[in-house]
């Protein structure tokens, strides 16, 4: 009887340390949950974090949403973090998380941006230069008419505050604008219609941003404001959004964030190869990532592991 108990004792002990070994190793790997939207600059910016975070030994998430639910989910710490934060553009969905404290503002990961209404050149040429010129007689029928005669405004994805400020500047008669139709779309299917009036120099209006490739493969002029309902440029940055709480909760992987910052360049470049070159998302960060080895130093300086190795080493371990 004693030696069965003390079977039955050893079994147990060994349940025990089993389970307890899992909850241990589980504990050792934190998860961070990304946001993203589907544009290609934020899209592969998250990859590369991804990757990076992954090979520190974090289990990570990229879950994409539209713009107002990825605010939401920051709230409400179903979501730990989103790259893609520009401001002051989006402050009228931001604003009241920042003022109850539910959404924080790590660091601005992304600045000299322009994000605003843009046309060809072709189209500044002939005197388009501001938002006041779009409803003057001499041109607004040369625009893109709807079935019932009205010019259109192009967009991106529904939800987005760049659509807001167009579709408020309709609504409010801003610049004349109240009988104008606007579009929502994709940033594909804004850039096919974009692609589509350049090559017959057709005439066409639509949100423009820096960085990204359609400056490059276009001459574009971005239109003067003089109401001022767009952003200033050079004022708007992108910041790196988080959770109240993710400093307590993951204070490395917070650092790492707090260093998390790329140029216009490379976020061009991201762009035009994923939406441009059509390579996958994690195919651009990993081939940046081996080419951008010194950058990558900056951004873990002083960041551990999971396993609290020296992220320097174990990225460089991996990628060399």
């Amino acid at each position: 009887m004693r030696k069965k108990l003390f079977y039955l004792l050893v079994v147990s002990l060994i349940f025990v340390f089993l389970i307890g070994g899992g909850l241990i190793a589980q504990a050792k790997q934190p998860e961070v949950r990304f946001g993203y939207i589907n544009w290609p600059g934020v899209t592969v910016k998250t990859q590369v974090a991804k990757l990076l975070l992954e090979t520190l030994g974090y289990k990570v998430e990229a879950i994409q949403l539209q713009v107002p639910a990825t605010y939401k989910a920051l709230s409400t710490d179903d979501l730990d973090v989103f790259l893609g934060g520009w401001i002051p553009t989006m402050l009228t969905y931001l604003r009241p998380y920042f003022e109850d404290g539910t959404i924080d503002k790590l660091a601005v990961n992304l600045n000299e941006t322009v994000y605003r209404n843009a046309v060809p050149k072709y189209v500044w040429d002939a005197g388009v230069h501001s938002l006041a010129d779009l409803d003057q007689p001499e041109f607004r029928d040369k625009f893109d008419l709807n079935d019932d005669g009205q010019p259109e405004f192009y967009g991106i994805e529904p939800g987005n505050e760049g659509n807001k400020i167009d579709i408020d500047a309709i609504e409010n008669d801003t610049y004349g604008l109240g009988d104008w139709d606007f579009i929502a779309s994709s940033t594909a299917g804004m850039l096919s219609q974009v692609k589509k009036a350049a090559k017959n120099e057709d005439w066409i209006v639509f949100l423009g941003w820096k960085p990204h490739w359609m400056n490059i493969e276009w001459e574009l002029k971005y239109l003067k404001d003089p109401e001022r309902i767009w952003p200033e440029p050079g004022q708007e940055v992108v910041w790196t959004l988080s959770r109240t709480g993710l400093h307590e909760d993951m204070p490395n992987a917070y650092n790492f964030f707090k260093q998390f910052k790329v140029t216009p360049a490379w976020q061009s470049n991201w762009i035009y190869e994923y939406t441009y070159a059509g390579n996958e998302p994690e195919d651009i960060a990993e081939t940046w990532i081996k080419n951008h080895l010194d950058a990558v130093d900056v951004w873990v300086y002083d960041i551990k592991s999971v396993n609290g190795d020296r992220a320097r080493d174990v990225i460089r371990a991996k990628y060399e």
